[in-house]
């Protein structure tokens, strides 16, 4: 003979029930609701970190320990093996536009200099993004835009590679982009500013 679990009881228990799923899902939400995505950017270090950055700040955001490399750090990024190599100097006020200066203590260490890290040649398979001719990289002349190579290069933009302090103004350093080839030639591209004027430019063959 079958007995019957009396209404209390079954609403109880169904109470119960629910309250052990809320709490789950709070707890799921508190400890591992917040994870970060791990990114596969091959960039995600290299743009974590801007030129005239203060130190502390950058580290903070890099979230991963340097190794030494000559006057820099190496950050590497553990989940792609790309990262960015980071030097720093302490910059007088008289350096810094009067923006920063008015913020800034007395001595201030910032990023002077930064550039992409790769392992080896066989990372720049994973930056692929063009297919520019030397031809083409030879056809440029100093003074143009960013705007002008990119057309020339089939409207294709580079990839930010290396950005250096400019003493001379603060506000506009220097910048070297790069069109990477599928055979692993490359051009590389120094401007004046971001996404400025030309300075310098190579092709480089593949190897």
């Amino acid at each position: 003979m079958k007995k019957k679990i009396s209404k209390p009881i079954l609403i109880g228990g169904i109470s119960l029930i629910v309250s052990a799923v809320l709490i789950g899902f709070v707890l799921l939400m508190i400890f591992g609701g917040d994870k970060e995505e791990v990114s596969t950017d091959p960039l995600n270090l290299y743009n974590k970190v801007l030129v005239g950055m203060p130190k502390e700040e950058a580290e903070k955001l890099l979230k991963v320990e340097g190794s030494a490399k000559g006057k820099g750090f190496n950050y590497v990024d553990e989940n792609t093996g790309y990262g960015v190599t980071v030097s720093y100097k302490v910059i007088s006020i008289e350096d810094m536009e009067e923006g920063e200066a008015a913020e800034a203590a007395e001595t201030t260490e910032v990023v002077v200099f930064k550039q992409l890290f790769v392992p080896d040649n066989s990372y720049l398979d994973g930056l692929v993004n063009a297919n520019v001719t030397a031809d083409q990289v030879n056809s440029l002349t100093e003074g143009m835009t960013y705007e002008e190579v990119k057309t020339i290069f089939g409207g294709t933009d580079g990839t930010e590679i290396n950005s250096a302090y400019n003493r001379k103004d603060a506000t506009t350093p220097y910048s070297v982009k790069a069109w990477f080839n599928p055979d692993h030639s490359v051009a590389y591209i120094t401007f004046l500013g971001y996404q400025g004027t030309v300075m310098v430019f190579e092709f480089r063959p593949g190897q």
